[in-house]
């Protein structure tokens, strides 16, 4: 095996191996003697943000580590729209948006500079949005950043989290297991593993409100017992984000004539089914995990649009109405 061989090789295990490994069992591993890996290190650590731990493990530092990859236009392009609409969506300032695109923009210029124009001009948007905002984000940033390292390397963390509805300040032990955007809120959510709770379960927290993170020891056989597929399909009867333990609700409502075609010709839930009525109303059910995080959906059709179940919603959709005229009564 030659030299730059061995290089892909040992990369490609400190990839594999989050917690790092000692140079003896790189040598092992490899087939090769330890003076060897010795200075193949010394020669990588010059390429890559490899880390020296104080048990002699040496560990990737994935945070600070750049990744290659071969997209095509069309690829590009689906990063892109994604990067548009994050930059409609979300309401923080985060410059690593903002340098990827410049990346994209950089490589998407050898296929199609009009593309590559596009995409600075999302990254010059996104800039603009921090250089005119006076909030200071960046305690908030360092939350992200601490998210992203305890997702990537399975690290348990104790999250200080104040509650708007209970006005107090709560901590958790959880296992992240991924960030969330809420298009409605304008706010990427953490959902964890609650290992502290018994029995365990899917804790949902808006990351905004999380005031402090400490990030404890990489711990694989912890985060190798969460149910995934258990979130992965809760997630799929979300409308968004909220999950629960019990069975989809069916909703249905009743669409008017004038809204009807702009309401069929969207696939707002997987779970969605279309009857369209003889007068040209159309009737739309589905199967959502929490309706009341659809509910600002659904009053933002207005008098378009009348909920016919279930019918604790019914009910709150008709008493918002009735307060919304009384404001134009008086």
């Amino acid at each position: 095996m030659s030299r730059s061989e061995r290089f892909i090789q040992i990369e490609q295990l400190l990839l594999d191996h989050p917690e790092g490994l000692y140079q003896i069992e790189l040598a092992r591993r490899l087939g090769v003697h330890k003076s060897t890996i010795c200075r193949d290190v010394a020669i990588l650590s010059t390429m890559l943000p490899l880390f020296d731990e104080a048990d002699g493990r040496i560990r990737l530092n994935k945070s600070g580590y750049l990744h290659t990859l071969r997209l095509s236009m069309h690829e590009l392009e689906a990063l892109h729209l994604s990067a548009r609409l994050y930059c409609k969506v979300m309401k923080f300032s985060f410059p690593y948006a903002s340098a990827a695109l410049r990346k994209l923009a950089e490589a998407q210029g050898r296929v199609s500079p009009a593309l590559a124009d596009r995409i600075r001009d999302t990254a010059e948007e996104l800039d603009y949005f921090i250089s005119s905002n006076s909030t200071e984000y960046s305690a908030y940033r360092k939350i992200i950043e601490d998210l992203g390292i305890a997702i990537s390397e399975k690290r348990p963390v104790v999250t200080s989290h104040f509650s708007r509805g209970k006005q107090t300040t709560q901590q958790f032990r959880l296992l992240p297991v991924t960030l969330e955007p809420h298009p409605e809120g304008k706010a990427v959510h953490l959902i964890g593993w609650d290992i502290d709770t018994e029995p365990p379960f899917f804790r949902t927290i808006k990351s905004e409100r999380i005031e402090s993170i400490i990030l404890e020891s990489p711990a694989p056989e912890l985060f190798a017992t969460i149910p995934m597929d258990l979130l992965r399909e809760r997630l799929r009867d979300a409308w968004n984000i909220w999950t629960s333990d019990d069975e989809p609700v069916t909703v249905r409502l009743r669409f008017s004539a004038d809204v009807a075609y702009r309401v069929a010709e969207t696939q707002w839930h997987a779970s969605q089914s279309l009857e369209n009525l003889p007068d040209g109303r159309l009737i739309w059910t589905g199967r959502i995990a929490e309706p009341k995080e659809m509910y600002p959906w659904i009053r933002g059709w207005g008098p378009d649009v009348e909920v016919l179940e279930p019918e604790w919603l019914r009910e709150q959709h008709r008493g918002d109405f009735l307060r919304g005229v009384s404001l134009y009564e008086r």
